[in-house]
């Protein structure tokens, strides 16, 4: 029942957190956040509690959200929320991580009555306010039935995928194809610049005949035009962001024992590519 929810908790705000927080600070319930970076924490000043530490987020929450980095920053998280989350709380994990690891959180969870939802996020709107994100679950349905409220406030769209961990092995396989999708746009851009081909003309085939997809143009956009210092940073960011969405997938294929020669050559070449963009 989504009348127990009162008091949520989110960690991690930034591109993408950042916005799913802003969604959930416009419900009527207590919103608690927290974030490494007192710039990113103070935006939620005057919006929602804001907390010295992660554990605070934990304290009398009936629901916690995560949208941190990697595995080890989700863990880091766990380990502070566990020992003070009540029982019958619920820890959404919104980071893209691998599913072993969201099944190795829920069996700690379990143990001190804590229920855990794979719970990860991809953008469906390029929007600053209102609902944006796709939102997969991996888990008891019961229990995302339960947490409704929370994801229905950012997503705008949203389904139930199976057990735990189901929805992070499809969100994996959701970034695998953005990425190599970003790679080949790059890839495309500099062909045809090297063969003579007007820049505009060939994204205006490329969007008419659906090959051109929002990341895609973002990245290509990035390649004509890298702009300022902050716009560099960020793309730098997103570089190591790749990388770790692609060693998933790589994990992932491997685990399934699947051939994924393009996961594979994609990752050696990603990182290495957009920082030569950024260093233009």
């Amino acid at each position: 029942m989504t009348d127990n929810i009162r008091k949520i908790g989110f960690i991690g705000l930034g591109s993408m957190g950042g916005d799913q927080a802003r969604e959930l600070a416009k419900l009527p319930l207590e919103l608690t956040v927290y974030d490494l970076f007192p710039e990113a924490l103070a935006k939620f000043e005057g919006r929602a509690t804001l907390a010295a530490s992660i554990a605070d987020v934990g304290v009398d929450a009936d629901a916690v959200g995560i949208c941190v980095r990697d595995d080890t920053q989700v863990l880091e998280c766990v380990d502070a929320l566990l020992p003070v989350m009540k029982r019958g709380a619920t820890l959404l994990i919104h980071s893209t991580i691998k599913p072993k690891t969201a099944q190795q959180i829920a069996k700690r969870a379990a143990s001190v009555g804590v229920d855990v939802l794979d719970a990860p996020v991809t953008r469906t709107e390029m929007t600053k306010d209102g609902p944006f994100v796709f939102c997969m679950t991996g888990g008891d349905e019961s229990v995302a039935e339960r947490v409704r409220i929370i994801l229905d406030a950012f997503s705008t769209n949203r389904m139930h995928i199976g057990p735990l961990g189901s929805a992070m092995a499809l969100k994996i396989c959701n970034n695998l194809v953005s990425w190599c999708g970003i790679m080949l746009g790059v890839e495309v851009a500099n062909v045809a610049e090297a063969s003579g081909v007007p820049m505009d003309k060939l994204l205006n085939v490329m969007k008419r005949n659906g090959n051109l997809t929002p990341p895609m143009a973002g990245f290509i956009d990035f390649r004509n035009n890298p702009g300022d210092a902050a716009r560099r940073a960020f793309f730098a960011s997103q570089a190591g962001i790749g990388e770790k969405d692609l060693a998933l997938a790589e994990e992932l294929a491997a685990n399934a024992d699947a051939p994924s020669p393009i996961t594979s050559h994609t990752k050696t070449l990603l990182k290495k590519t957009l920082l030569a963009i950024c260093e233009s």
